[in-house]
């Protein structure tokens, strides 16, 4: 298949998965890590991927270009802004380790709007999935600032840069409870067995 999408994939695999006792990106689902199962789906269609993470060792094995956070203990936009400042095209589709149903033509479809704005954002009336959206490396300035400033929290740069949010009443094409589901917890885990 061909990688039409002229940008890089990023996953984040920074967390201390303390929730769930041990690293959440090797769970198995289906006989498969959920890191592994992730880059199945992206790999066919984005020009790079490339894991954060502040543990690199643990993913040695899967041959991908691994970059730790710049900014260490300031949360997942550490690993944003490490994301960007690394990848080798102009933007990037961004995805935690711990969500494995993940859709990759919605992945692409948030890429489509990268023409326009700096970054895009699933919405779902008030709640946002920033760790499951698309961002332009001219974001690198918004997010630095931010993280200087030691906000941690992701949307903390968005009123800095043109931001696209996707707004999921308005499109069910979707299952997105699926697709953002995420496993933090043991609980979560065994749900996402009987999902998968």
């Amino acid at each position: 298949m061909d990688k039409h999408c002229p940008y890089s994939a990023v996953i984040l695999a920074g967390g201390s998965s303390s929730r769930m006792k041990t690293n959440k990106a090797l769970l198995q689902l289906n006989g498969k890590p959920m890191l592994t199962i992730i880059i199945e789906k992206l790999q066919p269609f984005f020009q790079e991927i490339i894991i954060i993470s502040n543990t690199p060792a643990q993913y040695a094995n899967y041959n991908l270009p691994i970059y730790t956070d710049i900014f260490p203990n300031r949360g997942p936009l550490s690993g944003i802004h490490s994301g960007l400042k690394n990848i080798t095209n102009q933007a990037a589709f961004f995805v935690a380790c711990d969500m494995p149903f993940l859709d990759s033509s919605f992945a692409i479809k948030l890429t489509d709007y990268l023409g326009q704005f700096q970054a895009v954002v699933p919405r779902q009336g008030k709640y946002l999935q920033p760790l499951h959206a698309a961002y332009r490396k001219d974001c690198l300035p918004a997010v630095e600032q931010a993280l200087q400033l030691e906000c941690t929290k992701i949307r903390s740069f968005y009123d800095l840069v043109e931001v696209k949010y996707y707004d999921l009443i308005d499109n069910a094409d979707y299952n997105w409870e699926k697709i953002f589901f995420n496993v933090n917890t043991p609980e979560e885990y065994q749900m996402a067995l009987n999902i998968s």
